[in-house]
């Protein structure tokens, strides 16, 4: 929306779409899930990615590419962009955007809401430990610019549908403690979906139900999705999840990670366990 105030053509990617949710979100229903044919003469924007695998598009768009701008805050981002905008020290991507475009002046209350719900959910409504004067001071500038925080929260997390509430009820009482209390895991499974009518796609918000238990350190939330479990690690602080998450082939932040592991549901659990164990006892020594 920005860059089309002044004068730019812009076509926004994700091979997954828009998942709820986000379809209230202003130019949502223009979200393409292919790239453009040729993307030789263009400017690519790269947000919240890590490495260029996981870039949501086909493999090997990126390479056709005229420039790559990689703009990202995770720990360990390969600096795969022509140009490398990567901020570890920000909450979020959202936040280094708003940065960025502040600068330059002309923040609508459209791109301000936008900005105001990416720096919101990526510090889960401004609860976690990446919650810092530095968000905090960006998101009443983007209240001044127009963005309703009643109206977004409520937007994002206060309508769900009964499908997916019912959904959380089997997950959350699926939850068990294990590792000496430390760690929570629930599961989410295709016939939980299926028995609820919810897909689960908006369902990252789960993971961190776990880390309400008194005494856990980790919650691990393990999706099945065919013949693969995708997990989401999530820790109070004391735990370095993204150590867990890169022992797997994963990776994401210290307090949230994520890894996607084969198959069956059992042996990925087991899997993730012995990785969390690992981790906590080299923390302890």
């Amino acid at each position: 929306m920005w860059l089309e105030a002044r004068g730019a053509s812009v076509t926004v990617v994700s091979a997954d779409g828009v998942p709820d949710p986000y379809g209230f979100m202003p130019t949502a229903q223009r979200v393409a899930r292919s790239t453009p044919e040729t993307l030789s003469e263009l400017t690519a924007f790269v947000l919240d990615t890590p490495d260029a695998t996981r870039a949501g598009v086909e493999e090997g768009a990126l390479d056709t590419a005229g420039v790559v701008v990689n703009i990202d805050h995770h720990p360990g981002n390969s600096g795969y962009g022509s140009i490398n905008l990567v901020d570890t020290t920000a909450s979020s991507v959202a936040l280094i955007v708003y940065e960025l475009l502040a600068g330059a002046g002309g923040i609508d209350a459209d791109v301000a809401s936008a900005l105001y719900v990416g720096v919101m959910t990526d510090t889960g409504g401004f609860r976690f430990g990446n919650t810092d004067a530095r968000t905090l001071r960006a998101a009443a500038e983007l209240v001044e610019a127009g963005a309703s925080p009643a109206a977004l929260a409520n937007s994002v997390y206060g309508e769900q549908p009964l499908g997916r509430l019912r959904l959380l009820g089997l997950v959350l009482g699926s939850t068990e403690t294990l590792l000496n209390g430390k760690v929570a895991v629930s599961v989410l499974t295709q016939e939980m979906k299926n028995e609820t009518g919810s897909t689960g796609e908006d369902i990252e918000g789960i993971a961190s139900f776990g880390r309400l238990v008194g005494g856990v350190e980790v919650a691990l939330l393990l999706r099945e999705e065919g013949n693969r479990v995708r997990a989401s690690l999530r820790s109070k602080g004391r735990v370095d999840v993204n150590a867990v998450a890169r022992r797997l082939g994963g990776g994401g932040h210290a307090a949230a990670a994520g890894v996607v592991l084969d198959g069956p549901m059992e042996s990925a659990r087991e899997m993730l366990l012995e990785a969390v164990a690992a981790t906590l006892a080299g923390e302890a020594g």
